[in-house]
């Protein structure tokens, strides 16, 4: 009986400041980030490694949406939920418990409900955006390889509501602690005492 509460106050927490995203504003920015990294991405991925006229760029853009687009979505979606998976299970002290699946709002993503420390929630929404997003995306624009370009671009994408909220979070300490809300981009931070 004893093991049973104790195993449940460390789930309570008290209350902290509310933080919060509106899901219109970040499927918003998502669409912007959609049309520059796809379309702009495929003409001057097209202008540096192709022969430059205009019917090699749309075969390019169409080549990019229909067929690598679909393998690039799939692969990268489950790659993007396995490293969330992974880093916060870790950075969670290797308690599957202390983490919830959760689909709302077109996210799909794992929610804390145990409180963790600010900075591995940090290192949590970043590193999908880095590894799986912007450094293929880097490595394929540089090598000439469309492939690994597109891969990286939709990961991009598909990573950069993290990083909105990860914008969001900036503004308070690494000590501070975060547990998600029952809705995606919902938190409360846990202020440490100063």
């Amino acid at each position: 009986m004893d093991t049973k509460d104790k195993r449940l106050e460390e789930y309570i927490h008290p209350e902290g400041m509310e933080v919060k995203m509106k899901a219109g504003w970040i499927n918003g920015r998502g669409v912007v980030l959609i049309l520059m990294v796809v379309i702009i991405g495929s003409w001057l991925f097209n202008y540096i490694w192709g022969k430059g006229s205009a019917f090699d760029s749309g075969h390019q853009l169409g080549y990019a949406i229909k067929y690598i687009g679909i393998v690039c979505i799939l692969f990268g979606f489950a790659g993007y939920i396995l490293i969330q998976y992974a880093v916060l299970y870790y950075f969670s002290g290797r308690d599957r418990h202390a983490l919830q699946w959760k689909m709302d709002q077109g996210t799909w993503r794992f929610l804390l409900v145990k409180p963790m420390a600010l900075k591995y929630y940090r290192v949590a929404l970043l590193l999908p955006f880095l590894v799986m997003g912007l450094l293929p995306m880097l490595h394929g624009f540089c090598m000439g390889n469309p492939l690994v370009y597109y891969f990286g671009g939709y990961c991009l994408i598909c990573s950069s509501n993290d990083f909105w909220y990860f914008l969001k979070l900036r503004s308070f300490k690494d000590e501070d602690k975060i547990v998600d809300g029952k809705r995606s981009f919902n938190a409360t931070i846990i202020k440490e005492t100063y």
